[in-house]
């Protein structure tokens, strides 16, 4: 029984290393799909939320289901005005997860340079200007971590012959790809302040809310052969990568690029 309680111990110090409570971290589009899954896994370390996105009641319902607390911050991250509400925040916020993203999918010839834009300014942008608002206070209390959700589709290309006729997402793949090379840039800017920077890359993870249910079905089908693991990525697949990433514990982790794609990128 001694011996039982020893280890016990041990194991709960060991853990520490990924225990976030007094921690706030800020998850952009963390109303719905992958953003509510990182803010989910945040909260249940024992981090307060703040949940930045444009719809509130997606955000309400994130909120509802965190089991420490959240604070909801609801507008366009590419409008100026809502840099501006988060900037009193900055000395607050510890964990800076940059999730927010879309992904036009209209044929690479017909897409307006307007989609490209307005992709790379909520794609790249966005998180660069975020980082702008939170690192240096970060940096000046000696602790952060900032967390660029890219995807596979930044480090290799896209098979279209895989998804539904008319899908092709030019400008995302541009933008995971500029994502993930500024996250090396800024892990190396911050390298000495005790903020570390690193991007997680998502592998086959299809939402509810681009495809119909037969959609999404023969969709996940198609990906699950083309993926190692025989499967796609489920609701909490990407729990344990955040929660490291966002921990005490990868404090000599940065620039790292982790990728949870169950074996998608090693064939």
């Amino acid at each position: 029984m001694v011996q039982r309680r020893e280890q016990a111990r041990v194991s709960s110090e060991r853990f520490a290393e990924f225990n976030l409570e007094g921690k706030v971290a800020l998850v952009t589009g963390g109303g719905t799909g992958l953003g509510r899954q990182l803010a989910l896994a945040l909260g249940e370390t024992g981090a307060h939320l703040m949940l930045v996105g444009r719809r509130t009641e997606p955000l309400e319902e994130t909120a509802a289901m965190i089991r420490t607390s959240a604070t909801i911050i609801s507008g366009d991250l590419t409008d100026e005005r809502t840099v501006g509400r988060l900037v009193q925040y900055a000395s607050q916020v510890d964990i800076l997860v940059n999730n927010a993203a879309i992904a036009p999918k209209t044929d690479w010839l017909q897409q307006t340079l307007a989609d490209f834009r307005q992709t790379m300014e909520i794609n790249v942008l966005a998180p660069y200007r975020l980082c702008q608002v939170f690192a240096p206070a970060m940096a000046a209390r000696g602790w952060g971590r900032i967390v660029n959700i890219a995807s596979i589709y930044g480090s290799v290309g896209v098979d279209v012959r895989r998804y539904p006729k008319g899908f092709d997402v030019p400008a995302y793949v541009a933008s995971k790809h500029a994502l993930i090379g500024l996250t090396r840039y800024l892990a190396c800017r911050l390298a000495d302040t005790g903020v570390t920077v690193n991007a997680l890359s998502p592998g086959m993870f299809p939402s509810r809310s681009r495809y119909t249910d037969v959609e999404l079905h023969t969709l996940s089908e198609e990906l699950s052969r083309a993926t190692p693991m025989q499967r796609v990525g489920g609701p909490d697949d990407l729990k344990a990568a955040i929660v490291f990433l966002a921990s005490p514990g990868s404090k000599f982790v940065t620039g790292h690029n982790l990728v949870v794609d169950g074996g998608w990128t090693v064939w």
